[in-house]
């Protein structure tokens, strides 16, 4: 189903669905403000009759990370909270001293491996040394906490189980042993960062985590298809069999801000597009702009070491939830310095470029057909 179309972008989908590189698409660009591309073919998966539309709505994985932060960044506004803050403040149990855990001289070096998967062979053996501070707020929001970190195997890390919510599963994550002294590293926290930082909003607001993004983001943005649970709608694309039975996606008790939202893709262009000014559509100011300063800046120099999924690359750091363009050349990203945007389990991809005026959002299952479609997008919007 297309609406609106620009004409590269469209060829580019149209190539890759001819050539089963992907099964399906869905794709949305606006321009300076105004809807530039609508554009939703095929389906789900091979052999799914579910089609895709515009107005399917998706779990968005870790692309709620983004959303986490722009709602803990308001709670700052309000004097609620600041980032340096130690998380303890919040969450008592993280006050305790930290361990942190050092490669021992001559061990394996560590495979990539999921911290609750099975063990890598051969098995790296760590020596354990005191956290030299408490984790920091901004530590989370910018990956540099050392907790958590994904494909680095880590048998103290428990992931949240069905039946738990954030009070009684986030505690427990401060006796985790950390990767790396915080803010010395960066390394993607996949899960338990961000749900640490939602917890931590609902201690600051007083508010479930639910309740607070819908009475400062999904309200005031007018996002009619965005929230937790929306995978029971009639219009959900199914989730993978892999996660099936976790509560992160089920959004019923345990509500993720590492990856528990759901939205159509036109409602998180409608975020995203937020995101670049910190206005709802109606031009009210929910997000002050200072706080958006601070989201989309580059916040751990040279730490970041790329995008996920994607080859390792200079020109990328790192802001508050996401990957920002510090060199555009470098990066090998067709978009402007400046630029900022995150995933979601590698397939919805979003993009900020403030410079040219164009925000990008796909769910696209391929991560060059997604490179394809940001240089088409480039290329058909090029003055």
């Amino acid at each position: 189903m297309t609406e609106v179309t620009l004409p590269r972008v469209r060829q580019v989908v149209t190539r890759a669905l001819e050539t089963g590189q992907i099964p399906g698409a869905v794709v949305m660009v606006s321009s300076e403000g105004t809807v530039a591309h609508r554009d939703a073919r095929g389906v789900l998966e091979p052999g799914s009759g579910r089609r895709l539309r515009p107005d399917t709505i998706m779990w968005l994985a870790s692309m709620t990370k983004a959303v986490c932060a722009a709602a803990l960044l308001m709670l700052a506004d309000d004097g609620k909270l600041d980032t340096g803050d130690p998380v303890s403040r919040y969450i008592p149990q993280f006050a305790a001293p930290g361990r942190v855990r050092v490669l021992r001289p001559g061990s394996p070096p560590p495979q990539p491996a999921t911290p609750f998967g099975p063990p890598p062979d051969p098995l790296p053996v760590y020596d354990e040394v005191p956290a030299e501070r408490e984790i920091r707020i901004r530590d989370l929001l910018t990956h540099t906490s050392g907790l958590q970190s994904i494909f680095r195997w880590n048998p103290e890390y428990r992931p949240p189980v069905a039946g738990e919510t954030l009070a009684a599963h986030v505690p427990s994550l401060a006796r985790v042993v950390r990767d790396f002294q915080p803010g010395s590293e960066w390394a993607y926290s996949n899960a338990a960062g961000f749900d640490v930082l939602a917890r931590v909003a609902e201690v600051a607001s007083g508010l479930g985590f639910d309740d607070l993004l819908r009475r400062r983001v999904s309200g005031p943005l007018d996002l009619r298809d965005f929230g937790f649970g929306l995978g029971r709608s009639g219009r959900a694309a199914p989730l993978d069999s892999r996660f099936a039975d976790n509560p992160v996606p089920a959004g019923q008790e345990y509500f993720s801000g590492a990856a528990g939202l759901w939205a159509s893709l036109a409602d998180y262009l409608a975020f995203a597009e937020f995101l670049r000014d910190g206005r709802s559509r109606g031009a009210r100011q929910l997000l002050s702009q200072e706080a958006v300063r601070q989201l989309t800046a580059n916040q751990v120099g040279d730490l970041c070491s790329g995008l996920n999924g994607r080859p390792e690359s200079k020109g990328i750091g790192f802001g508050y939830a996401v990957a920002v363009v510090t060199d555009a050349a470098a990066a090998g990203v067709p978009f402007s310095t400046g630029t900022f945007g995150w995933d979601g389990v590698a397939t919805r991809r979003f993009w900020v470029d403030r410079e040219a005026g164009v925000t990008l959002v796909m769910y696209v299952p391929d991560q060059q057909v997604q490179q394809d479609i940001e240089a088409a997008v480039a290329d058909d919007l090029r003055p």
